[in-house]
């Protein structure tokens, strides 16, 4: 088969390859991968970025998949020949106090889907049966490969700021968590505003915006006058996603008095932090990691039920061509590219 293969330590070292089909072991289950988004993540391991020299290589990368049920392993009972199903990417133990409150993507002993272990930039991906999520009926499976960053959205929104009607929010960073975040908070009623630079006004800033998401490009106007534009005031809540500390720093300096900051973005460079000023204006500052198996659920419904459709903000690419794909993502030419075996 064929498969997108990390097969070392140095940047730009993976390439599309022929590689044996794998076989599904006890409790396990073969997919047929029929789409995988490319995430941020698979752009920093592509160029081995610092924090990800842990990555074990050969690894077939992806982790934002969705896929049939090919083959079944010994004692597999929860799902069958023919399923649709998307896999959870950050995989707990199931064990451990973290995993029985349901924070599985906090597990110490956590798996990471296509960095730890093979992922679905191939035809085929074997999972384990417990980190299967079903895909209702009727839901395409190109869209339900993008579960996962809906997810990680979903949480972010809802479960970590809990974004309520008319609140005003911020979302900065138009990549496609960011995107993602605005579109959720907007579905919640919330008043929207997704920031960008002048990088972002090619491509993503415009998708946010054909998606019906107010969009500002701070390399054109100050943030000050933006804010003004769309609120009037300062925002209720900001959600930090584009992994700029500058970015950060804007959200606290920004939010309303007794607003809150919650950040799901990464971070390459460390920040310092005077917390007195925002003591002094009780803000709350959250952070949100990846997502759980109910997030995956929630993500799924709003995809079923018609309430997004992110269809305009996909560009797809067969998977021989994922090297171009990934490169696309890097440079912000596209909001999500997904490969196609």
């Amino acid at each position: 088969m064929k498969a997108f293969v990390k097969t070392g330590s140095r940047p730009g070292e993976a390439d599309v390859e022929d590689v044996p089909v794998p076989e599904p072991g006890p409790g396990e289950v073969l997919l047929r991968v029929a789409a995988c988004g490319v995430c941020g993540s698979d752009v920093h391991a592509f160029r081995s970025d610092p924090g990800f020299e842990w990555i074990r290589t050969p690894v077939a990368l992806g982790h934002e998949f969705s896929g049939t049920v090919e083959a079944l392993g010994a004692g597999v009972e929860r799902v069958a020949s023919g399923d649709r199903v998307v896999a959870v990417a950050i995989q707990g133990c199931g064990r451990c106090e973290l995993c029985i409150a349901g924070l599985t993507q906090l597990c110490p002993d956590r798996v990471a889907v296509g960095l730890s272990r093979d992922g679905g930039m191939a035809e085929y991906a074997v999972m384990p049966e417990e980190h299967l999520v079903p895909i209702p009926e009727g839901l395409d499976l190109t869209l339900a490969a993008l579960c996962e960053p809906l997810a990680v959205a979903v949480r972010a929104v809802d479960v970590r700021a809990r974004v309520e009607p008319r609140q005003r929010v911020v979302v900065s960073g138009p990549g496609p968590i960011g995107t993602l975040c605005a579109l959720v908070a907007r579905l919640r009623g919330a008043e929207v505003l997704l920031t960008g630079i002048g990088q972002d006004a090619e491509v993503r800033l415009p998708a946010a915006e054909r998606a019906g998401i107010r969009a500002a490009n701070l390399s054109e106007a100050p943030l000050e006058e933006h804010l003004r534009d769309a609120f009037g005031g300062p925002p209720d809540v900001w959600i930090e996603s584009s992994g700029s500390v500058r970015a950060l720093e804007s959200a606290l300096e920004s939010v309303r008095a007794g607003g809150t900051v919650v950040v799901v973005g990464l971070y390459a460079e460390e920040m310092r932090f005077f917390p007195t000023a925002a003591v002094r204006r009780e803000l709350s500052l959250l952070f949100s990691y990846s997502c759980n198996r109910q997030d995956y659920r929630a993500a799924l419904e709003l995809l079923a039920g018609g309430d997004l459709d992110l269809r305009p903000l996909i560009s797809t690419y067969p998977l021989e061509r994922a090297p171009e794909a990934v490169e696309a993502v890097a440079a912000g030419r596209t909001v999500k590219a997904v490969l196609v075996p």
